[in-house]
């Protein structure tokens, strides 16, 4: 039978199942279920949100149903707390047990693969599929929080040099900046682009749909097979959609995790044919734009330096919400 492991006890036989699978505990979670058996825990799994994780079933029942009761539980809880789309980070050796389940496989490096359960990538591609132009098209992502003048001069040297730009804006909602006005601040600070077309990422391009930790022990290849993941998503998926050849980014000489972003892109891009384009970063007043020293001047107040730094649509914004702004207290997903 499956139940909640709410006492410190359960979750400590939950941890201790992980451990003898090769597991680690991660903290990260809103609910964790177990199968047991004469009192014995056989099985565990975890969610976050729309994650699936921290999957373990005992040895000795990993022949029968249990794997399917556990999974088919963690969904059903899933469904019930609003989320009807869900994601599972196993290591690529399971990913046989999670297609029995319905799961489709979407992104797979040597040491881990991610799957997703219910909509599928192949609706997200063809809801924008009508954006889809011919030519030489390039392609940028962009957590834009907020729009700036960098950004801006990022997507015109794109432009022009393209016949089509797909600017892709990161949807996930772990920013300053609410997606809704990021997207509408990109789209007005574009509009007079006639070859840019902004479309939301959805949760396929550097959002929290990330694999957790216990899968692999070194934080620093952690962060490289996530970023691995992330670009097999974008150059097996989305760039052949859109007949992207090109991909564009900014130069990164603050943001560790950005730069390993781009470092990424320069090795993996070529390898699907992607022609991977990095441009030196613009600058107002003898200092690099970016939206993270947007934001620190926002919190100072010093509005005369803003204002150099980002459009009119977003200086407008920014200044009308400062309040709401300055009391959220949120992390960027990207620095950008």
């Amino acid at each position: 039978m499956v139940s909640y492991l709410l006492t410190d006890n359960r979750i400590q036989e939950a941890r201790n199942l992980l451990t003898d699978s090769g597991l680690d505990f991660d903290p990260d979670f809103d609910v964790f279920l177990g199968v047991y058996e004469h009192d014995s825990l056989i099985a565990t799994g975890a969610r976050s949100k729309n994650i699936l994780k921290m999957v373990a079933v005992h040895p000795d029942h990993r022949d029968t149903g249990v794997f399917a009761e556990i999974i088919n539980a963690l969904i059903t809880d899933a469904f019930r707390a609003g989320y009807e789309h869900t994601f599972v980070f196993t290591k690529p050796v399971y990913v046989q047990s999670f297609r029995y389940l319905n799961f489709s496989p979407l992104a797979q490096t040597d040491s881990v693969a991610v799957l997703e359960y219910g909509h599928s990538i192949k609706d997200y591609l063809k809801k924008w599929k009508s954006e889809v132009r011919p030519g030489k098209n390039s392609g940028l992502v962009m957590n834009c929080n907020p729009f700036t003048n960098g950004h801006r001069y990022l997507v015109e040297t794109a432009s022009a040099c393209s016949d089509n730009v797909y600017l892709f804006v990161v949807e996930e909602d772990s920013s300053l900046i609410p997606f809704s006005a990021r997207l509408n601040l990109v789209k007005k600070g574009v509009e007079d682009l006639a070859n840019v077309h902004v479309i939301p990422t959805g949760p396929y391009a550097v959002s929290r749909i990330t694999f957790p930790s216990y899968f692999l022990k070194d934080s620093e290849k952690v962060t490289s097979e996530q970023l691995r993941l992330d670009l097999s998503i974008f150059c097996e998926q989305i760039a052949p959609v859109f007949g992207i050849t090109r991909r564009f980014a900014g130069q990164e000489p603050v943001c560790r995790l950005t730069a390993m972003y781009n470092e990424a892109m320069r090795e993996i891009l070529p390898q699907y044919g992607i022609e991977f384009t990095e441009i030196e970063r613009k600058t107002a007043g003898g200092h690099i734009i970016s939206a993270s020293a947007v934001r620190r001047m926002l919190l100072a107040g010093e509005y005369d330096k803003l204002r150099e730094m980002v459009p009119e649509a977003t200086y407008k914004y920014l200044t009308e919400n400062t309040g709401v702004l300055i009391s959220k207290n949120a992390t960027p997903v990207l620095s950008s």
